[in-house]
């Protein structure tokens, strides 16, 4: 009777799955009681479409199949089914990674069809037999009983999954399911009336799961270890019915407890466990599958795009919502996601009642309910399933092979532990109900990363090694079950005090609200402690029961009412990480073993394809869209976050490095170092209270994006919802100093940066490609604030953090720790019972209120921002026991400097800095984006700085060159001074290949100043040197000067089209001599404020330099001002749209000044305030023969500067001085520790390559010939051409000045040119001194430039500065200190003079015999300079200087005119052969040229006058600077007057007056009638000067085969030759020395107190009046001097030939040279005319009162011998002379 209902049941399910069976044997077995089936093969396709999942099964196999049915005793004993041994093979569909995109519904269609047209006749077969002798009560629930108490055991389960190289096999060796009591002991149970509870339990045994990989034949070559081995878990099920009928549980709770689980991946599985995970995201996210239809796709796009919110979690359970998703986007939709897929396995599981799914299904077929479980007559059940484990462990291992195995067995892998994460109290709990409500919680109790082992050679914890448990671990977080207890197991089924396991039915919260409540972030954490994760997925229906209809045609849709919420919220607790060597190397290490696979990804992103077709949404869609937009949102929050970076112990990354970062890594030898641990271990730790990380998308981005975007206005709540936003908030992040002690504990933290705190906002368009059109849409939008931010720090702990970040960049090739100074340590953490140097200086900056604003869309990009103020200070701690600590500001801005260019301020009242003080930076910034509008407008850029006050205090001296003492260093290994000094080797070589490499220093550190025993042991070849070839130094050149053009070019592209604005306030720098403390010792006081406090209330004020730095404004053309910060985004009223019309610039200067304040409140100026207006202009064009097609720029700029005005006196003098010998004192001492070289590790240019002009020449840059031999060699080597004369140049060669070659050449190169233009009305310099003979009188010497003009010309081959001055005089006067009265100085107060101020009309008295005019035959021949300068200066005014500087090979053969020389070819080449290389070209790089015209010019001498100037110049050295500078002399090696060294020079000049008067007030006594001569006056014709002579000396020869070579070749007279003999020859002509009256000489109407009369000055303004006095100008013109010759017209010939040195290199690899002297110096003086000389007593007594007035006036009265026996000479010879001599 039972038979004929159990049968069919359980045929029903065997027929279905299994291939080829008769049911006739079957039914036959089966009443019998067993029934046995062996090799049975299964129904694959079934299978396949059962399961939905995008696999095939390529086989499938039972190898036996048993059925136990205790027919007799159905009612208390269960029916057992056993399978023994059951084997499956899966591999990944074809074409499954395609499927989705390639929209094969009709396929998947027809599948699902098939799937019920084979569920249907099962139903209906089941429900048909009906026997009417058993009452239908009975057997229903006789059957319940029968399947509630169902045994299923399976015996060795195999499954095994094969994609590429990757072979999964999961092996079970047994599982059991069966009923239980309520103590979860084996029973047969019914569900009983209070209770309405079925409770089973599943146990499987020994799990193993392998990851191999298999090779091209799929064979595996080496088995690896298995990821599980032998675990056991058990699940309990726990059924709850509301009543005995009802057909599903109200309530299911699955839960499976492991109790530990350990897993193994090695290096080689890592990439292939990726991979599966990598699947398993995919399937999860529906990326792949071809189960699915391509309309459904969209629906789970949405799910897709989150993928990577959940950061590092790939349970992410958001797809439930996938179901109502895909019916929103395709009602014809009949398959869902797979949270649907598993909901349809729940009644499978429980037993469901046939009737009620038989109608169920009809139901559906027909369409009239659409396939939503809680459309179903029943209420959704509530699930719940959770996962418990107690502790899991994850090795990592790195493997080796063992080759003795062999040849046809699988190879042997040896593997190697090297890491491992533990969990502990790991919980994940699913609550959901229907689809309205799901939940997730993860969570887990602890966690703790540890190093095992050793690793890449270095065995540091090996168990030798004696390193404790705590030095292991490197990440904790959470606590441990033991002090926990069990919480992670709360409520659970495996927890004794559960509602479930005490008889009480367990409540859920199922409503939103109160979940919220329940569930906190602080609850959570209470239960776990490490890791908290809620995911909560809900979804309300706002119109009650009834939901949206489909029609079958799925093409009339309504809006949906439904309103969905996806919220995550994660919570990291208290995290420990600890980065050492021993961990990074690790991790690293995993990282590369990842990266280590090339497998294609599963699905490729998809191209956003804008839909066209769809309408415009109807006004209703757009009203539902307002009400409500569902949206995802994630919150992440991490709490006491604490990360230690720690000094490398050892450094090997240089093999790991390039792997990581992409490039190909170059196989070499890694020698490990034997580890010993460092202590006390210096590191860096940065803590931060809490992390807050929101973040928010829509979720259903194509939908609503394409609805939005077609609308013309949005609101703004539409677009808000359009973007994803992401906030994040840090606060209390701070970061400090400490170390690890020996005991390994790690000492309290040394703050460095104070806690601060800071947010960020940004939002992200979705889906751009539908907002294209919409170019006022912003896609980026991205703000950040930083209230307020410090830094401080010591120099101590500056130079241990340096040598932390040492240790991780430089890589060590044998990986040898590194040294360290005990002292720095003792400095930093003040260790206790250790003397310290005494309180250490502190250096302290904050930053305060900086907001940062970007903004971009589509044709734009803009960013604004402001900083609200900065401050610097230094705080020195207080001396002694109760010493104050002192506070110096060093900077502090914003500050009002506007009035600080005049030293008036101090005596004013001064403002507090205000609170409302505006900010110190504020700018606004756009950047068209690279596309069609990029050609249409340029970028803006506005700026505006407030005023900085700078404070050069010397405590910062103080402060950068601290230096630990030079005591121990510590270096743990005792035997490594070898390894110690073979790595600093490879260091110095590998980082400056161009630097010597004797170095016998332990370290490159400024921390460790020790040096080692040097050793002397040859260097192993074996040891991996890192040297560069010498040959890339020249090659390394080229790409820098490639590299600069490249520069240039993007600053081009940057600035042609750039709108600038840019407003600069007056910065304002004090320099004291000594510190100035701020008077308040709390707050950094106000830089002005407290220099101004100094000034007054303290007597012994430092001195301080006050240099006011100029306000600047730049404006480029055509553009109006406003305000620099914008509202992002902005426009620009006039845009710039062509190349280059943003310019020129105007850049306005204004309130330049310098003045000093000295003590007893005395200020006085330097530099009056001043400024100027320039115009820059720059223009580019293409060159043709450029085939690179590379911009040659023009820049022009013209400078238009205010008058200057220096003064000067001896106290300034002496402030400066000190100040530079302080400064350059300390910069002297930096460069000596090294600090200064060893922050950068770029190569330094070797000696005499490193170019001095700003654009370095092309010739330069050209690689070595091969061809090239040394010069030295050359030089040396036999003749080739004729021998040529040494004086072969004659007078009348024609000369070209290197001025005329360079303007010829012109800038046809191709690359920067700079043209810059300066006038300068007046400039005039006034000296103050003391009158040593007059009381409290003081003299002022005031010199007057006016009209000058210099214009520089910078190519890349030559560099040319011109240079005029209109005119040049200099006066001085005298004034009293009490009255101020201003009276004329001596000899009428002219110094110097380029007027006729001095009487020109000199009137030479000669003797009659002496009148032809042709006695000089040198009168005939203009000199060689005048010829010269002639043609390439035109005379303007006083003085014209133009300096010329040119790269040598550029004008070699421009400069050398003897074409006709036979020999000429064979030199060219010899000179091109020997300037090849430009480090082994020993002519000069650069040739230089004097070119100086002058005005006739009067000069009145004054020898006390000088020595009183010379006094304001003279500086005492402190007596803090004197001691230093005594030190042994060391021989001068330098030769400076060299014809390598000296510039060609050509001066020409006119007559030249120079007048000695004698002492004034002696003439008031004389009788007025007698006048005598007191003035002697020397007149010179002319001056000039050339580097070529007219007769050239022979030499005296030292290095006779050097000269002669030079000589043979011809390139003697070259200049800028190897070799050159330059000679220089000076011509005084018409020299004249006579005496005069100064009366006739001296200024007209001098008398006026004053200077320059009134009437003058009135004369000189008015031409008019000019005219008509023309009679009285005419009679006062015809005053003279009557001038008493002594010397007359003779001329003087000075021919200097200097030495010539021949710079050979010593040696080619380091670039030194060796320099010889070929020649010495040689000088030769000819009067080349006759010399007549006349004397009088009269002026020989003129002559000895000049002497004893200026020599005895400067050196004081001890001179009166010499001078009575001067006397004495001089009269005899008058009285020899009383004839003319000739």
């Amino acid at each position: 009777m039972l038979e004929s209902y159990v049968t069919p049941l359980l045929m029903s399910y065997v027929n279905k799955y299994i291939k080829n069976l008769k049911p006739s044997d079957l039914q036959l077995s089966l009443w019998g009681g067993d029934v046995v089936l062996s090799k049975l093969d299964l129904k694959l396709d079934v299978l396949e479409q059962e399961l939905k999942l995008p696999f095939t099964f390529m086989s499938g196999h039972i190898h036996e199949l048993r059925i136990h049915v205790p027919w007799t005793k159905l009612g208390s004993e269960p029916v057992v089914i056993t399978i023994n041994t059951m084997e499956c093979i899966l591999k990944l569909r074809d074409g499954a990674q395609d499927d989705h995109e390639s929209g094969s519904s009709s396929t998947s269609r027809s599948v699902s069809d098939s799937s019920k047209a084979v569920a249907k006749p099962r139903r209906i077969q089941q429900a048909a037999p009906s026997d009417p002798d058993l009452p239908p009560g009975y057997v229903q629930s006789l059957i319940r009983r029968v399947v509630n108490n169902l045994n299923l055991v399976v015996n060795n389960l195999i499954l095994k999954y094969v994609e590429d190289d990757i072979v999964l096999s999961v092996n079970i060796t047994s599982a059991e399911c069966y009923t239980v009591d309520d103590m979860w002991e084996r029973a047969f149970m019914d569900i009983t009336a209070p209770e309405l509870v079925l409770r089973k339990v599943i146990n499987f045994a020994d799990c193993t799961v392998c990851l191999d990989k298999r090779n091209a034949s799929g064979k595996i070559e080496f088995y690896q270890d298995p990821l599980l081995y032998k675990c056991s878990f058990r699940t309990r099920l726990h059924f709850t019915y509301d009543n005995i009928n009802a057909k599903i549980p109200s309530v299911i709770k699955i839960q499976t407890m492991v109790e530990s689980l350990k897993l193994s991946i090695t290096d080689q599985q890592l990439p292939m466990f990726i991979r599966i995970l990598q699947l398993v995201i995919a399937l999860y996210y529906g990326e792949i599958g071809g189960h699915k239809d391509s309309e459904g796709d969209e629906g789970s796009s949405h799910v897709r795009e989150t993928a990577g919110n959940v950061s590092g979690m790939d349970v992410d359970m958001e797809s439930l919502g996938s179901d109502s998703d895909m019916q929103l986007s395709s009602p014809e939709d009949d398959d869902q996601g797979w949270v649907s897929w598993a909901w349809s396995f729940v009644p499978a599981i429980v037993g469901t009642a046939e009737e009620g799914e038989e109608g169920l299904y009809q139901q559906r077929e027909t369409g009239g309910i659409t396939n939503r479980p809680h459309h179903h007559a029943h209420k959704d059940p509530i699930v719940s399933i959770g996962f418990y484990c107690t502790k899991a462990s994850i090795v990592f291992k790195l493997t080796e092979t063992l080759s003795e195995s062999s040849y046809y067995s699988p190879q042997k892998v040896k593997s190697r532990e090297v890491l491992c994460l533990e969990q502990q109290g790991i919980t994940i709990e699913v609550l959901m109900m229907g689809e309205p409500f799901f939940d997730c919680q993860i969570g887990i109790v602890g966690c703790w990363a540890l190093c095992l082992k050793s690793i890449m050679g270095v065995r540091d914890f090996e168990e030798n090694m004696n390193r404790s448990d705590e030095d292991a671990v490197f990440f904790s977080c959470g606590e441990r079950l033991s002090s926990k207890g069990m919480t992670y197991l709360t409520h659970s089924l495996f927890d004794y005090r559960s509602p479930e396991n005490n008889g009480v039915r367990a409540e859920f919260i199922l409503d939103t609200a109160t979940h919220k409540e329940t569930y906190t972030e602080i609850a959570g954490m209470q239960r776990f402690g490490a890791f908290y994760m809620d995911y909560l997925y809900t979804m309300e229906n706002s119109s009650g029961k009834g939901s949206q209809d489909f029609s079958v045609t799925g093409i009339e849709e309504t809006v949906s009412p439904v309103k969905e919420t996806s919220i995550k919220r994660l919570v990291v607790g208290p995290l420990d990480v600890k980065l050492h060597s021993s961990s990074v190397h690790r991790i690293l290490k995993m990282v590369t073993c990842a990266m280590d696979h090339e497998y294609e990804p599963y699905s490729k992103p998809k191209s956003e394809t804008i839909e066209e077709s769809l309408g415009p949404p109807t006004p209703e869609e757009i009203s539902s869209l307002e009400e409500f937009i569902p949206t995802r949102l994630t919150c992440l929050t991490l709490l006491n976050v604490s990360v230690t970076v720690f000094m490398a112990e050892f450094n090997l990354l240089q093999a790991l490095m390039p792997v990581i970062m992409g490039h190909k890594s170059t196989p070499g030898p890694i020698y490990a170092p034997v580890f010993q641990p460092v202590r006390p271990l210096p590191s860096l730790q940065f803590k931060v209270e809490r992390v807050n990380v929101e973040h928010s998308v829509p979720m259903y981005a194509s939908e609503l994006v394409s609805n939005v975007s077609s609308l013309n206005q949005p609101s703004d709540n539409l677009l808000h919802h359009c973007y994803a936003h992401l906030y994040l908030k840090v606060f209390g992040f701070q970061a400090g100093l400490t170390y690890q002690d020996s005991t390994g504990s790690i000492l309290p933290l040394i703050p460095i940066i104070p806690s601060f705190s800071t947010a960020i906002y940004g939002k992200q368009i979705q889906m751009p490609a539908y907002w294209s059109k919409k170019s006022s849409v912003p896609t980026t939008e991205c703000i950040s604030e930083l209230p307020h931010f410090t830094i401080q720090a010591t120099r101590a702990q500056t130079l241990l953090l340096h040598t932390i970040f040492q240790s991780w960049t430089h890589s060590m090739t044998n990986g040898a720790p590194m040294t360290l100074s005990e002292s720095l340590l003792n400095d930093v953490y003040k260790t206790p019972g250790v003397k310290s140097l005494g309180p250490s200086l502190t250096l302290e900056g904050s930053v305060q209120n900086l907001e940062l604003k970007f903004c971009s869309r589509a044709t734009v990009k803009c960013a604004s921002g402001t900083l609200g103020a900065v401050k610097v200070c230094a705080r020195t701690p207080g001396s002694g026991e109760g010493g104050k600590e002192k506070l110096v500001p060093l900077i502090q801005g914003p500050s009002d400097t506007k009035d600080l260019h005049m030293s008036l301020w101090l005596n004013e009242i001064r403002k507090p800095e205000s609170l409302l003080a505006p900010d110190l930076l504020a700018f606004s910034v756009l950047v068209p984006q690279q596309g069609d509008s990029y050609r249409t407008s340029g970028a803006v850029l506005l700026v505006s700085i407030q005023g900085i006050a700078i404070n050069m205090d010397p405590v910062f001296c103080t402060w950068l060159l601290y230096q630990p003492h030079k005591g121990s260093s510590r270096q743990q290994n005792p035997g490594a001074a070898s390894k110690v000094k073979r790595r600093e080797d490879e260091v110095s070589v590998g980082s400056t290949p161009l630097a010597k490499q004797t170095s016998n220093q332990a370290s490159d550190y400024a921390s460790s100043p020790v040096k080692t025993k040097t050793v002397t042991e040859s260097r192993p070849l074996s040891i991996a040197m890192k040297v560069m070839p010498d040959t890339t130094a020249p090659a390394s050149w080229t790409s820098s000067e490639e590299r600069m053009k490249e520069l240039i070019a993007l600053a081009w592209d940057a600035v042609k089209r750039l709108t600038v604005q840019l407003e600069l306030q007056s910065c304002c720098v004090f320099l004291p001599n000594d510190s100035l403390p701020s008077p308040s010792t709390i707050v950094s006081g106000d830089i002005p404020s407290t220099v101004r406090s100094w000034y007054h209330n303290q007597a012994s004020m430092p001195a301080t330099l006050v240099i006011c730095l100029p306000q600047i404004s730049v404006l480029s053309a055509g553009h109006k001002y406003m305000e620099p910060l914008q509202e992002l985004p902005f426009e620009v009223s006039k845009p710039i749209l062509e190349e280059g019309d943003a310019f020129p610039w105007t850049i306005s200067l204004s309130q330049f000044s310098v003045y000093t304040l000295l003590g007893q409140q005395r200020s006085l100026s330097l530099l009056e305030p001043m400024g100027c207006t320039s115009t820059l202009a720059v223009t580019s064009h293409k060159p043709q023969s450029c085939s690179e097609g590379r911009h040659s720029f023009v820049v022009c700029l013209h400078v238009d500067l205010q008058p200057v005005h220096i003064k000067c006196s001896n106290p300034q003098v002496q402030l400066l001085y000190e100040l530079l010998l302080s400064w350059s004192s300390t910069w002297a001492r930096l460069q000596k520790h090294g600090i200064l070289r060893q922050t950068s590790s770029v190569p330094e240019p070797p000696a005499g390559a490193a170019p001095s002009s700003p654009v370095r020449s092309s010739a330069g840059t050209a690689l070595p010939d091969t061809s090239t031999c040394s010069p030295s060699a050359d030089f040396g080597s036999p003749t080739e051409g004729d021998s040529v004369p040494a004086a072969d140049n004659s007078p009348f060669s024609e000369t070209v000045t290197l001025e005329q070659k360079t303007s010829s050449i012109g800038g046809t190169s191709g690359k920067v040119s700079l043209w810059m233009q300066w006038m300068l009305p007046k400039v005039t310099v006034k000296l103050f001194a003391l009158e040593p003979t007059v009381k409290k009188t003081e003299i002022c010497v005031i010199g007057e430039l006016e009209d000058l003009s210099a214009s520089v010309d910078v190519q890349d081959v030559y560099t040319k500065i011109k240079c005029k001055v209109g005119s040049f005089n200099i006066d001085h006067y005298r004034r009293s200190m009490e009255g101020g009265v201003r009276s004329s100085g001596i000899c009428g107060g002219v110094v110097l003079s380029c007027t006729d101020k001095l009487n020109r009309r000199t009137v030479l008295v000669r003797p009659v015999t002496k009148q032809d005019s042709f006695s000089h035959f040198s009168g005939f021949f203009p000199s060689t300079a005048a010829k010269v300068l002639e043609g390439s200066h035109q005379q303007h005014g006083f003085l014209s200087i133009t300096y010329t500087q040119a790269v040598t090979k550029n004008v070699r053969h421009k400069l050398t005119t003897r074409s006709e020389r036979p020999s000429r070819g064979c030199a060219t080449t010899a000179s091109q052969r020997m300037t090849t290389d430009p480090l082994a070209d020993s002519s000069p790089q650069f040739l230089r040229e004097i070119l100086l015209t002058a005005q006739p010019f009067d000069v009145v001498l004054s020898c006390p006058l000088l020595a009183t100037v010379a006094g304001v110049f003279q500086a005492t050295v402190p007596r803090r600077y004197r001691e230093r500078g005594k030190s042994a002399g060391q021989p001068m090696r330098s030769h400076a007057l060299t014809s390598r060294c000296l510039p060609l020079i050509y001066i020409n000049s006119s007559v030249i007056r120079v007048f000695c008067p004698g002492a004034q007030d002696k003439q008031l006594t004389a009788d007025p009638p007698v006048k005598q001569e007191d003035t002697l006056v020397l007149k010179m014709g002319s001056l000039s000067m050339a580097p070529q002579a007219d007769n050239p000396l022979s030499r005296t020869v030292l290095r006779k085969d050097i000269y002669q070579r030079a000589l043979n070749l011809g390139i003697l007279r070259d200049p800028g030759s190897e070799v050159e003999d330059r000679q220089y020859q000076v011509d005084i002509q018409s020299v004249t020395i006579g005496t005069a009256q100064w009366e006739q000489l001296k200024p007209e109407k001098e008398g006026i107190r004053g200077g320059v009369s009134a009437e003058n000055e009135r004369n000189s303004q008015n031409p008019a009046l000019e005219w008509n006095m023309a009679s009285s100008i005419k009679r006062h013109q015809e005053r003279r001097a009557i001038l008493t010759p002594i010397l007359t017209d003779f001329s003087v010939r000075v021919t200097a030939a200097p030495a010539i040195i021949f710079s050979k290199s010593s040696s080619p690899d380091t670039g030194q040279t060796e320099e010889v002297v070929v020649c010495g110096h040689s000088l030769e003086v000819n009067v080349t005319s006759s010399l007549d000389l006349y004397l009088s007593i009269g002026q020989v007594q003129l002559l000895q009162q000049l002497l004893r007035d200026n020599v005895v006036g400067v050196e004081g009265p001890k001179k009166s011998p010499e001078i009575h026996l001067t006397f004495f000479v001089l009269v005899s010879l008058t009285i020899l002379c009383e004839q003319p001599v000739n």
